[in-house]
C-alpha cells in the first residue's frame, strides 16, 4: 500500500513507482531492492486473465456488441494494470527485504 515494509509508517514511493532511498521514519534503505521487470510479469498475467475471462464471458454469455466490448475491456485492462503496479512492485520489495537478497 506504499508504506515501508520494515515499520509499515514511512513512504516506500517517492512518486508513482519510483522507490525513495530510505525510509523517513525507520531509515531502511531501499537501494538494494530491485525489483526488475519481475512485478510486470505478474502485472501482465493477472491483468490478462481476468480481462480475458471477462471478455469472454460478456461476449458469450451477455452477448454484448463486438464495439462496446473494445471500448470497455481495453481500457479495464489498462486500469487494472496501472492499480496492480505498485502493489506487486511493493510486495516485491518487501519479498526481497525480509529474505536480505543483495546484489
Amino acid at each position: 500500500m506504499g508504506k515501508c515494509p520494515v515499520c509499515g509508517k514511512g513512504k516506500l514511493y517517492k512518486s508513482y513507482l519510483k522507490v525513495a532511498d530510505n525510509c523517513a521514519a525507520c531509515g531502511q534503505n531501499f537501494k538494494a531492492a530491485d525489483t526488475g521487470d519481475g512485478p510486470v510479469v505478474f502485472v501482465i498475467l493477472i491483468a490478462g486473465f481476468i480481462t480475458c475471462a471477462g471478455l469472454m464471458v460478456s461476449l458469450l454469455v451477455y452477448s454484448w456488441p463486438i464495439l462496446f466490448l473494445l471500448g470497455v475491456w481495453p481500457l479495464f485492462a489498462v486500469v487494472l494494470c496501472l492499480v496492480l503496479m505498485p502493489m506487486l512492485k511493493g510486495l516485491l520489495i518487501a519479498s526481497q527485504l525480509k529474505n536480505k537478497v543483495r546484489d
